[in-house]
């Protein structure tokens, strides 16, 4: 016998269901940061530019973040990986231009301000890049449930 569920319990259901979500994209958030952070600084503090350091560093974390998001949203299969792939990597690259923009707007002001320490001049930069991500993590995470990873929802029946 199939009992009826109540707004309240579905309500629970959801809240936990996005919690052990939230969990998932914050572990797989954190494998790629650490991903971009090393290869951001790495390539910045070498002589890169800012707009080539952030896309050196995208590279780095980008197919294990997705790898990780599409198995916490348990992906849709085979037939939806295109569609997946498509959709994060638009919400992706446009997190990267954003990155982009942010550090080589910041570079001119970290190089008047720190023109005798470089290492200063590379943490204010990294840590704008970082900070980018930060401020990204809960659109992306509203994104990726809504808009990348939609084939589970679907799949799940309405209790």
């Amino acid at each position: 016998m199939q009992h009826a569920t109540t707004d309240a319990e579905r309500h629970i259901t959801r809240r936990g269901r996005y919690g052990w979500l939230l969990r998932r994209f914050a572990a797989a958030s954190a494998v790629a940061t650490v991903s971009n952070q090393l290869v951001f600084v790495t390539a910045y503090a070498a002589g890169a530019s800012p707009v080539v350091a952030t896309v050196l560093a995208w590279l780095a974390g980008a197919v294990p973040n997705f790898l990780l998001n599409r198995r916490a949203w348990g992906g849709g299969g085979r037939r939806a990986l295109r569609g997946e792939i498509l959709r994060f990597v638009l919400i992706s690259v446009s997190t990267a231009l954003l990155a982009a923009v942010a550090t080589s707007s910041v570079e001119p002001l970290a190089l008047r301000w720190f023109s005798e320490s470089p290492s200063a001049r590379i943490a204010l930069v990294s840590a704008v890049f970082l900070g980018t991500y930060a401020v990204m993590f809960v659109l992306k995470f509203v994104l990726m449930d809504r808009i990348v990873f939609t084939a589970r929802r679907r799949r799940e029946p309405v209790r």
